[in-house]
């Protein structure tokens, strides 16, 4: 009973918290950065096929797909500007999700709804200890 105590009081700590939320950092924005760049890379097939589900035009809704899930990736990746990187790329998984294809089955979009969750984790989590943030803005 008491090592059971022990070993749940060393897995509590806040450095623990801090790491899972470094993990989940750096697992989601690479992730990111892979999806933009495999979109960067098809630009040209994608620019006349591209969805456009806010109204904006093909061409701009897949320039501002690329630049959220490439520049705020890399943002949550050194860990600045967290919050406002997260919300941003949540939010494009949201539009993603249910805005994209429509009349498509919910599990072609799962994937990127995921994602979104993940980074609404981020949101609310922040940087923590392991980012720019924590030095740059003392949060």
């Amino acid at each position: 009973m008491r090592n059971r105590r022990q070993l749940y009081k060393f897995l509590s700590t806040e450095r623990w918290k801090d790491s899972a939320v470094f993990f989940l950092r750096i697992f989601v924005g690479v992730m990111m950065l892979v999806h933009g760049i495999a979109k960067i890379n098809g630009y040209e097939m994608l620019f006349a096929s591209f969805p456009d589900p806010l109204g904006i035009g093909s061409g701009a809704s897949l320039v501002a797909a690329i630049c959220i899930e490439t520049l705020c990736a890399l943002l949550l990746i050194v860990g600045l500007f967290v919050r406002p990187a997260a919300l941003l790329l949540a939010l494009t998984m949201l539009v993603a999700t249910f805005c994209t294809y429509p009349n498509e089955p919910f599990a072609a979009h799962e994937l990127s709804f995921v994602y979104a969750g993940l980074c609404v984790a981020l949101f609310i989590s922040g940087g923590m200890r392991y980012s720019l943030d924590r030095i740059f803005f003392r949060v």
